[in-house]
């Protein structure tokens, strides 16, 4: 495969706006200032050209991707997404692909760049964008993107949870692609008992690795699906973030008895930022169950420790699941068509479960995951997992809890003598102010 067979623009128009990587064939030009929207602006409908159909010409489709999929980057193993569009406009002639690599989120990031050009240089919005779960719906709450065309009425090929993400208003708004999510690991011993409940982990007595030390603040996703577990909403009927008390006490009683019980060393996790920092302990031997990145667990060419899923009340298997979707933008019909046969082909599931493993995520699609080489049973436990998914909660109800959810743990392991009780009044005026 050769970089030639791609369409690479010569200019890189606005470079602020565009936020391009310096990658091989795409030229940089210095930031030119630019206002930016405000907030509760409304965003105009931008203008676009209309482009030939396919019998009149040839279209250059335009793709935004997050820089974990950087195809000129060697690290990110996204080399076989340029393969596999290059695949895509040798079946289909009339119809070039320029890739263009953003920051994945943030100031600078995706969405950012996204929103500030439609606002004031609609003509180099891309046709075809990369979003994750919170940038595309707040991308339709924005009327940046377009709804897809109705689905067929079979089954869908995807997760519910990536349906879940990608569909707003009874319409598709995205096609799913890529997820991650968390999920435990943990250290075999002689026991029928697995550490999928609190009262198995504690009566085995497994020593816990947590991400208990998050650089924003914010509890780690694993914390909220344990709270989720118990208790199904974070919203009241007004649709205000909330939390249960009860739920509350029974989360904070089972990390007070593993400090009870020395399974949980307060101080270690406290420096914990997230589960890639917990799997990286896990792995020298700093605890025997340890929250880790689902999609770096199942990549990893030589699995250590066997997996599970987040310790739950119940033992009932959860996760949060963000999915990175394609994302029409183009209102023009032919170039909408062109796209979306760029994201279905790219979608395909031989596809998918190749470049997932390559870029080490997991593919949303289902058939995908069957593709992966793995054991009956690890395959049937990968999948339990995923269909158990939920989307992530939406940022806006989210965070807010998130930041009293760990208030209160950050107040039992900080906090010698604290009780349960205690933590779970902490939390809840911390999510009152």
């Amino acid at each position: 495969m050769k970089i030639s067979k791609f369409f690479v623009s010569g200019l890189c128009l606005m470079s602020l706006l565009l936020g391009c990587t310096a990658v091989p064939l795409t030229p940089t030009v210095s930031p030119v200032s630019s206002p930016e929207p405000s907030p509760t602006q409304s965003l105009p409908a931008p203008t676009l050209t209309a482009t030939p159909t396919s019998s009149q010409g040839l279209i250059t489709l335009t793709l935004w991707v997050p820089d974990f999929l950087n195809p000129y980057d060697e690290t990110t193993g996204g080399a076989l997404l340029l393969e596999q569009i290059a695949d895509f406009t040798a079946h289909n002639r009339d119809v070039q692909v320029e890739v263009l690599v953003k920051q994945a989120s943030g100031t600078g990031g995706l969405y950012d760049l996204l929103s500030t050009a439609y606002f004031v240089a609609p003509s180099v919005l891309p046709d075809l964008v990369i979003l994750g779960s919170a940038d595309l719906r707040t991308a339709f709450n924005d009327k940046i993107i377009q709804p897809l065309p109705a689905a067929d009425a079979e089954a869908s090929r995807f997760f519910s949870f990536a349906d879940q993400s990608t569909q707003f208003d009874d319409l598709s708004y995205g096609v799913p692609f890529l997820a991650q999510m968390e999920q435990t690991v943990y250290t075999a011993r002689v026991s029928t008992t697995r550490p999928f409940s609190w009262t198995g982990v504690l009566s085995e007595g497994y020593t816990l690795l947590f991400p208990a030390g998050p650089a924003d603040g914010q509890a780690d996703d694993a914390l909220l699906a344990m709270y989720l577990a118990s208790n199904k909403t974070i919203v009241d009927e007004q649709g205000s973030p909330m939390l249960e008390r009860g739920a509350l006490e029974e989360l904070y009683r089972f990390f007070a008895a593993m400090l009870e019980f020395e399974s949980l060393d307060a101080a270690r996790v406290l420096t914990l930022k997230d589960a890639d920092a917990c799997w990286e302990a896990y792995r020298q031997r700093q605890g025997t169950l340890s929250i880790v990145p689902a999609e770096t667990y199942w990549t990893e060419t030589t699995r250590v420790g066997l997996p599970g899923w987040i310790p739950t009340r119940d033992g009932d298997p959860i996760s949060l699941a963000e999915t990175w979707s394609f994302a029409l933008v183009t209102n023009d019909l032919a170039r909408q068509e062109a796209a979306r046969e760029l994201a279905d082909w790219l979608t395909d599931a031989e596809r998918v479960a190749e470049l997932s493993r390559s870029v080490r995520l997991l593919p949303a699609n289902r058939d995908a995951v069957a593709l992966w080489s793995l054991t009956p049973e690890e395959a049937e436990f990968l999948a339990q997992l995923m269909q158990a998914a939920d989307p992530l909660v939406p940022p806006a109800q989210a965070q807010p809890v998130k930041r009293a959810l760990q208030a209160g743990l950050e107040l039992l392991l900080k906090g010698g003598g604290t009780t349960p009780e205690q933590a779970a009044t902490h939390a809840l005026t911390v999510l009152r102010k």
